[in-house]
């Protein structure tokens, strides 16, 4: 994050002083304006530094530290974020994304199903743009007082646990993995416009490969994964620089403004989504008026073959298993026919402009032959480059 050092701990007996006191600043810059006065006091009322010491003493509160000094702190149980407080001093600076991000990574743990929180009325958009949707409204009673909240949850996309459990090995094993550098990338560049100067989003950016790509093209780029172990390594990569959101791409973005984008990348990602349809309507939501869409998918025909499956004309959820990234990981993935993909695409209003199956470049045949040779005879990617019209219907 920029020049200073943010570093997550666990929460000690210690810090129960300065999380107290933190606490108020946030919820007094924060929530005022949302609440009236008598809920203002009420939100704050009856605390004490003794009363983070039980939840300290269970290991579910933990603090970010910059330069030695707390700028935030959160708690979190199984399946649940209970509550993240960030000094007013530090917004801006990518320190709730990052502790949501820590917050959710607890919470996932032994558990199966959507992470949910119960949000102050003030960090809905907060946590909307992270990928939580709202439930219901809720209402506390607290000294008499009603306080209204809001349930959310997190939708779970439908791979996120195989990409948060692989997210480290993963991001090491595509810097030197030459199906990657040297047959899905190359491909994908050559149906790139010029992005210097323009408005990227990267969607289903992962680990921060492209992200970063864009940044050095001079590009204004925003990051889009349902994985928060991956954004973690993502931030690591990249900084604060660029705009980095935990979102499930199967549903809305309202955090993304309409027309806001001139370029959307989407590298290996759309084979998690099932409905393509509604994708695109947000993409040609979110893109402005002759912009475009780039990005690769597994190639129908491979897909149909490696499954056996005997319905070609059907969209599958099937089940890969990934090797060669530690011990073996199951991977979820739709599996759909071309004109499903080419229907979807239509119908959202965009043209389709290229589609290459590319061939792998030569410094492939020099690291895996085998493997070369197979991909010179039998596709597995397509990629493709789409445009929403110049006149924005």
């Amino acid at each position: 994050m920029g020049t200073e050092k943010h570093v997550i701990r666990g929460a000690c007996v210690s810090d129960a002083r300065d999380m107290h006191e933190l606490h108020a600043r946030a919820v007094d810059a924060f929530c005022r304006g949302h609440y009236n006065d008598d809920q203002m006091k009420a939100l704050l009322i009856g605390r004490t530094p003794e009363g983070y010491l039980p939840v300290i003493e269970r290991d579910e509160m933990f603090v970010m530290e910059s330069d030695g000094r707390m700028v935030g702190f959160g708690h979190a149980t199984v399946g649940e974020v209970q509550a993240l407080f960030v000094d007013p001093d530090q917004t801006g600076r990518g320190v709730g994304g990052a502790l949501l991000r820590h917050a959710i990574e607890l919470a996932a743990r032994g558990h199966e199903g959507p992470i949910q929180l119960t949000s102050t009325l003030n960090a809905v958009g907060f946590y909307r743009a992270h990928g939580f949707v709202e439930l219901e409204p809720t209402e506390l009673n607290k000294h008499g007082v009603a306080l209204p909240f809001v349930l959310m949850e997190q939708t779970r996309p439908v791979a996120l646990d195989a990409y948060d459990s692989m997210a480290e090995a993963y991001a090491a094993e595509i810097e030197k993995n030459p199906r990657s550098i040297y047959y899905e990338r190359p491909a994908l560049l050559g149906l790139l416009p010029d992005v210097s100067g323009r408005r990227v989003l990267d969607a289903g950016c992962g680990p921060g490969v492209m992200v970063e790509w864009f940044l050095t093209q001079g590009a204004d780029v925003v990051g889009v994964d349902g994985s928060a172990n991956m954004l973690k390594l993502a931030e690591q990569r990249v900084g604060e620089a660029p705009a980095l959101h935990v979102a499930d791409l199967e549903q809305p973005m309202p955090f993304l403004a309409d027309s806001s984008f001139d370029v959307i990348l989407s590298s290996g990602t759309l084979g998690y989504i099932r409905d393509w349809l509604a994708l695109f309507r947000e993409f040609s939501r979110v893109l402005r008026p002759g912009g475009c869409v780039v990005f690769s998918v597994g190639h129908p025909c491979s897909e149909y073959t490696l499954n056996e499956t005997d319905d070609y004309f059907s969209t599958e959820l099937r089940e890969y298993t990934w090797r060669g990234l530690g011990a073996p990981i199951v991977v979820p993935c739709y599996r759909r026919p071309f004109s499903h993909m080419i229907d979807a695409i239509v119908r959202a209003g965009f043209s389709v402009e290229r589609m290459v199956e590319p061939v792998p470049t030569k410094e492939f045949a020099e690291v895996k032959p085998e493997e070369y040779a197979e991909l010179m005879r039998r596709p597995r990617v397509l990629c493709a480059r789409v445009r929403k019209p110049a006149n924005g219907a």
